[in-house]
């Protein structure tokens, strides 16, 4: 066989095992572990125009967003179902296009981010980018949100 042709096939076999391995894990998540907890004086985020000031009763979801991210609108929707769903659950949104300390310290590489916290603010789950069906749910439900 020809070198040049052995060589794409060796580059093109590469680029699938890549692809396939990004897409297996974008949007599962993990647990975090440590003591990393949200601090919502540092947060500064708002709900319908009120500072928030307190974590949800069970669970809060914490989204990060930019101005600049196509799928974070539909994230945002599936979110705020699952508040409306859930009446122990809060779900904010934190923009961080132009706060770019908040993307430092919880070293957000992508948008949208989904912190799953407990109701002290403690960082139990971290998801980057669309969620995939049901892992933001057995998450709540490992916190006690039915």
């Amino acid at each position: 066989m020809n070198t040049t042709l052995l060589i794409t096939l060796g580059l093109l076999l590469v680029a699938v095992i890549a692809g396939a391995t990004y897409k297996f894990f974008h949007g599962r998540g993990h647990k975090v572990v440590g003591n990393e907890y949200v601090d919502l004086t540092k947060l500064r985020a708002d709900k319908n125009g009120d500072p928030v000031l307190e974590f949800g009763s069970k669970a809060t979801l914490l989204m990060f967003s930019t101005k600049y991210c196509g799928q974070c609108p539909g994230v945002r929707r599936a979110l705020a179902k699952l508040e409306h769903r859930h009446g122990t659950l809060l779900f904010i949104e934190a923009d961080i296009t132009d706060r770019l300390d908040l993307a430092a310290h919880f070293n957000i590489t992508q948008t949208p981010t989904v912190f799953v916290l407990d109701p002290q603010g403690k960082i139990r789950y971290r998801l980057g980018g669309t969620p995939k069906p049901g892992v933001i749910e057995t998450e709540l439900t490992k916190l006690g949100v039915k």
